[in-house]
């Protein structure tokens, strides 16, 4: 089943940048290439010519904030059954003493702030592992990849979301990184060895 989920992955060509399934690409020199870049890229490797840098276009500071807006929106949507199961109990307390209520209400809102949060890392976690960009990514045609172009394991996927935590406590300094850099790399990117690239095109 693993092998299958695998074969059916996509990679991003390091050459010009086009996304294909990894049936369709072949790898060289330690670089996934498309048939299109093939013949240029054995050329060069033959020659002993140094492989040519990525022509990626990467995803801009603004764009990224686009994406994570969406992001923000479905996972708001969907927190919202969450936080009526959890402080709907506490909003109809019934013949509840006004202590108790009290002690239910700082219970029920520490329940609610951890599933959220388990929802909101199995949501980036899985969407990155599976299809390399969440939903608000694929949207504004992002996705995520390793510097070589391929796909995500589960130890960067989760890594990535717990620095994507840490880039915004020191006071979002790590998501504006992502403007500055020339690889558009936020801090959670360069600790993880991670690009955000356009699908289609090249730089």
């Amino acid at each position: 089943m693993n092998q299958q989920i695998s074969a059916q992955a996509d990679l991003a060509c390091s050459q010009c940048g086009r996304v294909f399934a990894q049936s369709d690409l072949v790898q060289i020199a330690g670089s996934w290439v498309c048939g299109d870049c093939k013949p240029a890229f054995l050329s060069r490797v033959m020659a002993g010519g140094a492989a040519t840098a990525p022509t990626w276009q990467y995803g801009g500071f603004w764009i990224r904030v686009v994406a994570r807006l969406i992001d923000t929106v479905i996972l708001y949507v969907a927190q919202i059954p969450i936080q009526l199961l959890f402080i709907g109990r506490v909003l109809f307390p019934g013949t509840r003493p006004p202590a108790e209520s009290a002690t239910a209400l700082i219970s029920a809102t520490l329940w609610v702030t951890l599933a959220n949060w388990a929802l909101r890392g199995g949501y980036e976690v899985l969407m990155l592992r599976y299809l390399g960009a969440t939903v608000g990514k694929m949207a504004v045609g992002l996705k995520v990849v390793r510097a070589d172009g391929s796909g995500l394991g589960w130890g960067v996927a989760v890594g990535r979301f717990f620095m994507y935590i840490v880039s915004g406590i020191i006071l979002a300094i790590g998501y504006i990184m992502a403007g500055f850099d020339p690889e558009k790399r936020a801090l959670h990117d360069r600790v993880c060895d991670t690009r955000v690239i356009y699908k289609r095109g090249t730089a």
